[in-house]
Formats: C-alpha cells, sequence, structure tokens
C-alpha cells in the first residue's frame, strides 16, 4: 500500500511545493535505480528490487513514486531529455548523411538497450503522456531529416514515417547486436544501421 502524503492538502498546487534537499536526493537515486532496472529487467520489475537497487527502504520509493504510472512518467520524462539532446547534437552536424546516422542509430539504441522503453512502445494498450511526448519530439525530427536525406541523394519518397520505422526495425534487433566485440565496435548494430542507410539511396537510373 502506498504511503500517505508527506505533506497535508493546503491548495490546489501542492505539488509545485519543492522538495526538502534529503528528499530530492532519494528521488534522483530511486529514480536512477528504477531506470537501471527497467533497462534491464523491464517495465514490470518490482518496487522491492528498485529499492534494493537504490540502497533504500522500499517505503522511501513508494514515498518518491506512489505507483508504477508515476515512476514510469519520470523515467520517460528522462527519455524525452534524451531524444531532445540526440536530435540537436544531429542536426548540429552539417553532413547530413552523418547526421542521419546518430540520429537513427541514437534513437534505436534507446531501445535496443532499453527493455522497458521497447515493452512500453510495443504495448499498443498502454496509454501515456511520457510515450506521447517522446512521439511528439521525434516525430518532426524524422521529418527534419528524411527531408535533409532526400536533398542528399536519398530515394525521392522517402518519408519521416519511413525514418520511425527503420528506428524502430533497429531497435528490435536481437539485445546481442548491440554487444561491443573484442576490437570495441559494436559491429552488428553499427553494419545493420549502415545497411539501413545505404538501402534508402538514390540509385542511379539503369541504362537501356
Amino acid at each position: 500500500m502506498a504511503s500517505p502524503p508527506e505533506q497535508p492538502d493546503a491548495g490546489p498546487t501542492p505539488a509545485l511545493r519543492p522538495l526538502r534537499r534529503d528528499a530530492r536526493h532519494n528521488r534522483e537515486v530511486v529514480l536512477a535505480a528504477a531506470r537501471r532496472m527497467f533497462a534491464v529487467h523491464g517495465a514490470e520489475c518490482s518496487f522491492e528490487d528498485i529499492a534494493r537497487e537504490a540502497g533504500v527502504g522500499v517505503g522511501t520509493v513508494y514515498r518518491r513514486f506512489p505507483d508504477r504510472r508515476t515512476l514510469i512518467e519520470a523515467i520517460l520524462e528522462q527519455r524525452v531529455t534524451d531524444v531532445d539532446a540526440a536530435v540537436s547534437e544531429a542536426l548540429a552536424l552539417e553532413d547530413t548523411w552523418a547526421a542521419a546516422r546518430l540520429f537513427i542509430g541514437s534513437a534505436a539504441r534507446m531501445q535496443l538497450e532499453d527493455r522497458g522503453l521497447r515493452e512500453l512502445l510495443h504495448d499498443h494498450g498502454f496509454v501515456s503522456a511520457g510515450l506521447a511526448m517522446l512521439r511528439h519530439r521525434i516525430a518532426p525530427a524524422a521529418e527534419e531529416f528524411a527531408a535533409r536525406l532526400r536533398h542528399d541523394g536519398a530515394r525521392e519518397d522517402l518519408t519521416g514515417d519511413d525514418v520511425l520505422v527503420l528506428i524502430r526495425m533497429l531497435g528490435s534487433l536481437p539485445p546481442e547486436a548491440g554487444t561491443a566485440s573484442p576490437t570495441g565496435r559494436d559491429a552488428g548494430f553499427e553494419r545493420y544501421l549502415g545497411l539501413v542507410l545505404d538501402g534508402v539511396r538514390r540509385r542511379p537510373a539503369t541504362e537501356g
């Protein structure tokens, strides 16, 4: 059972009150542990396991996140920040294909390396403000990269939706595809990413 609120309801916006420093620290520790556990074990990992990973009591987890949805939304809010950073970094590159490789690769890796995120993205019955915001952020970026690619040698029919499908395809690779090889390179993932990008390049017209 969730613990009762730490402070009484004294107005319409009690949630806007800043947390005490120790409470804020506990929240950050729990959230970081939850992200690690979700990435490895999926979105249904227990609060007890999260508490153990964070090195706190399970009551601390419930005080900061009274239910699973609250915790999931907090994790997805951080994922939105990750997407924004990846998009900004990629758009800053002048080389169109290098930018597309960075954007598509980063977005796909977020799914490939995070079991919980993959599960949520493929659960069509799960309605979430965080997932909606993720899609709101990534869809226009996909359109932007598709337009840049069309202008710089990609197929003329390439669309933003196509780019999103390519991200989902790469993000659905077996987890071992992202494991570093003995040389330190993610040979499997990088190879598939290269094949995907080669597949959208415009082919020269054949003679005859």
